[in-house]
């Protein structure tokens, strides 16, 4: 058996492809090639037609306040996995955009198969992180 804190490193090496800083939705349509840089030091563009692809369910008034990338956050829940966003922008985005609306102690919960659409329609714009409960 792996010892919490193995566990610990394992999670945190798995999200080094996570942001230093997210940016605003709105920087980002402004730049010819947007991108952002991650923990591990890489750069990572992010698509134009994605980021428009949100800016038409984000009123233009918020753009400033909507950060790239939406995070999904991976969770095993009793067995099974989930995946909360926890971001009260980007849970109203997914709500207008994909139409789910399962929300869970103030999150919204996707499944696996439901996060699939969402990545294949936001490759780049959206990131997945590990959360691992050790309770």
């Amino acid at each position: 058996m792996m010892s919490e804190k193995a566990l610990a490193k394992m999670i945190e090496a798995m999200n080094k492809h996570m942001p230093e800083k997210r940016r605003s939705l709105k920087d980002m349509l402004e730049e010819e090639e947007p991108s952002i840089k991650a923990k591990d030091g890489n750069e990572y563009i992010i698509e134009k037609k994605e980021l428009e692809f949100i800016a038409e369910y984000v009123d233009e008034f918020e753009r400033d306040r909507f950060s790239i990338p939406i995070i999904l956050e991976m969770n095993d829940l009793n067995g099974e996995t989930v995946i909360f966003i926890r971001d009260k922008m980007h849970q109203e985005f997914i709500k207008k955009a994909f139409g789910f609306d399962r929300f869970v102690k103030g999150n919204l919960m996707i499944y696996l198969y439901e996060m699939r659409k969402i990545r294949r329609k936001l490759r780049t714009a959206s990131q997945v992180i590990f959360k691992v409960s050790l309770v």
